[in-house]
């Protein structure tokens, strides 16, 4: 985003990252990916709505699974995560839930094809999380931000 305001002479003050990059999302992506049969965007909705009603419960992939992989669509798919995260979360808007179980797939999808398409101009400030994780053992301390941007990481 911050290249595409430079792009258009808007000038961006600071750019602050919280444990994450575009190389960062890639290798996160990819171990999913590779378990999943190209063009079929069930398994895809499945992958990322495991992933995210595992935030909320202790519900066991391969019961997620089970559960969701059958249905017909998106919305299908995001009702149910709605319904296992609310039954033990009830202060939790069913709105507000369903939005974003749905928006997290469609940004990790966004997320994942994303490519930069030029360098972003000044400094960055990566904010990394004090425990590592097995996506960001090849990325370098950087997560790879240096080969976009021109500044200090």
């Amino acid at each position: 985003m911050c290249s595409q305001l430079q792009s258009q002479n808007l000038s961006v003050e600071y750019l602050f990252l919280f444990d994450g990059s575009h190389s960062y999302v890639a290798a996160y992506t990819q171990t999913y990916r590779a378990k999943l049969t190209p063009g079929k965007e069930s398994e895809a909705e499945t992958e990322a709505l495991c992933a995210f009603i595992q935030q909320f419960t202790g519900i066991e992939y391969n019961k997620l699974l089970e559960t969701l992989l059958p249905l017909s669509d998106l919305e299908a798919r995001a009702n149910i995560a709605v319904d296992l995260i609310t039954s033990s979360h009830k202060n939790i808007s069913r709105d507000s839930l369903h939005f974003a179980a749905t928006t997290f797939y469609y940004k990790l999808k966004a997320a994942d094809g994303y490519v930069p398409a030029a360098k972003y101009h000044g400094n960055v400030m990566l904010l990394r999380a004090k425990t590592s994780s097995n996506y960001e053992q090849n990325l370098g301390a950087d997560y790879k931000l240096s080969e976009v941007c021109d500044g200090k990481v």
